[in-house]
């Protein structure tokens, strides 16, 4: 789907750094030409597995979302998050979009108005609330080669039983390009949904904790 460069850079986690320039910009969220019809942005599989994966870390004290989503709370994986996340746990989703109306410290759940680059603004406020580490991390936000990679290093505090879900892995350059990048000899990692008009979704979780990092 797209001709990738395999850079040199170390990352943790990854056995190199995508790169799809220079005949495609590694900052653009999406190209088009690939598109299929899809009738729900988030489809009522992706819902299941992201479900299914949250309830296989039921000591999960500290839930990180990149882009909250814009679709009713039900429906959405902001709202399975929310809705089904241990009663001991905390929510916090980062959007570039204002998401306070979410807020409900009494329920463990925040939002944080930033750029998910501001990795710094985001570990303050987990280091605030006495969280050291981040248990169940689903990345969603600009879908660009660039800005995934950037969202991949939340991972330098994911817990060694954590979980790393991606969205939209059929189709955009971000998605598409990390999962291929990812270690298998550090994580196993699978794909959901790469059939039928979906825009895809995938599990990583590391192999042996805590020695992955």
């Amino acid at each position: 789907m797209y001709a990738v460069k395999q850079l040199p850079e170390k990352i943790a986690g990854l056995k190199y750094r995508p790169s799809i320039e220079p005949g495609r910009s590694d900052d653009v969220d999406f190209y088009g030409e690939f598109y299929r019809p899809v009738p729900r942005e988030f489809s009522v599989e992706d819902q299941r597995w992201l479900l299914h994966h949250l309830v296989q870390v039921p000591q999960a004290r500290c839930i990180v979302e990149i882009g909250v989503q814009r679709n009713s709370l039900p429906d959405s994986s902001t709202g399975i998050l929310i809705q089904h996340k241990p009663a001991h746990a905390t929510y916090i989703g980062i959007d570039v979009e204002d998401k306070s109306h979410l807020d409900d410290p009494a329920r463990r759940v925040f939002t944080v108005k930033a750029d998910s680059s501001d990795r710094q603004a985001v570990f303050a406020l987990m280091d605030r609330l006495g969280l050291p580490e981040i248990d169940f991390l689903f990345i969603d936000g600009w879908h660009s080669v660039s800005q995934c990679v950037r969202d991949w290093r939340y991972t330098d505090r994911l817990s060694a039983g954590g979980v790393v879900m991606l969205h939209d892995t059929n189709v955009h350059p971000g998605p598409v390009t990390l999962f291929d990048a990812i270690d298998e000899k550090r994580f196993e990692k699978v794909k959901y949904c790469t059939e039928g008009p979906d825009w895809g979704i995938a599990a990583i979780t590391p192999l042996r904790p805590p020695e992955w990092r």
